[in-house]
């Protein structure tokens, strides 16, 4: 720190700023985008798995800046849990893109159009996990998705948004996000065009509150879920769980048989008042064998009968 003061002493305003906003400058290495290529092929997509406050956000958004000021042809997508986190966190947040650039290279934001214009002529469109179809159409040279182990429509959306990246001579992505045991997420950390960085909450602590870090190890450090939002673990199943995922899996089928009958089943939280908690959606299906198929798992929060 005392180095970094004493430099910024010594040169002049123009080339203060031009070094405060070099982000490789004070970046710590899970943050920097890996070598073009891994293990000789290049990667598709850099996956950033970390626990809360790790710098993800930051990561991603400078990444999309580093895009678009390098390649004014660049179309970028921006793909959030809902509308409201792409907007809030993405773009509007205090790691997100408006926050990161300089003044004179800060791209304009269209909420109505839901449109970043970079001034070199670069444009990110944004989008919400919770419409897939809205990725029919769009094209793009690269993509940011956040948080993508939260997202319901997960391979639905991810998919959708791999049909549009096509544009430029090879699209990317970066995908930022606390794991969580999906499928999905599992697929990619296995794909050979994948490039992985990962760190713990602790890698960013000089940026965090002291009492944050103070609160969060002492009340959740060494239990499951410190483990998965502090170490930024993927925490397979519970310790005392009644099933395995490995036995859920061996029970997984490509195809329902033919099915006698089809049951929906509706759990709905337990009054009017407790509308954010879960509320139960299931559909399964007796095959003519006698066995049971559970066809999907639509469970979701706030849900009203209306709904």
């Amino acid at each position: 720190m005392e180095l970094t003061t004493e430099l910024l002493t010594e040169i002049g305003p123009s080339e203060c700023d031009l070094f405060l906003n070099d982000f490789s400058a004070f970046a710590h290495n899970h943050q920097l985008p890996p070598d073009f290529s891994k293990n000789g092929v290049p990667w598709t997509t850099w996956l950033i798995l970390g626990g809360r406050g790790s710098g993800k956000t930051r990561a991603g958004a400078e990444w999309v800046r580093a895009t678009a000021i390098s390649d004014p042809k660049a179309r970028i997508a921006l793909l959030g849990e809902t509308e409201r986190d792409t907007r809030e966190v993405m773009v509007e947040g205090i790691s997100g893109l408006l926050a990161v650039h300089p003044p004179h290279e800060r791209p304009l934001w269209v909420p109505s159009r839901r449109r970043l214009e970079w001034p070199n002529g670069a444009l990110a469109q944004a989008f919400s996990a919770e419409e897939p179809e809205s990725l029919r159409g769009p094209q793009f040279s690269a993509a940011w998705c956040d948080e993508l182990a939260k997202w319901r429509h997960a391979e639905a959306s991810f998919d959708m948004l791999q049909f549009g990246l096509r544009l430029g001579e090879r699209p990317r992505q970066v995908i930022t996000t606390t794991p969580r045991p999906t499928a999905l997420l599992k697929r990619l950390i296995a794909d050979p065009l994948t490039a992985m960085t990962r760190a713990g909450t602790i890698a960013n602590a000089c940026n965090l509150a002291p009492s944050f870090i103070e609160n969060i190890l002492s009340r959740y450090g060494g239990t499951r879920l410190g483990r998965q939002e502090i170490d930024g673990e993927i925490i397979e199943q519970r310790e005392d769980a009644l099933w395995s995922r490995a036995q859920l899996e061996r029970c997984r089928i490509d195809k329902a048989p033919p099915l006698a009958r089809i049951v929906v089943a509706v759990d709905p939280p337990g009054s009017a008042t407790k509308q954010a908690d879960a509320c139960g959606l299931v559909a399964a299906g007796r095959g003519e064998d006698g066995h049971i198929c559970v066809l999907a798992d639509e469970t979701a929060r706030g849900l009203s009968p209306q709904a």
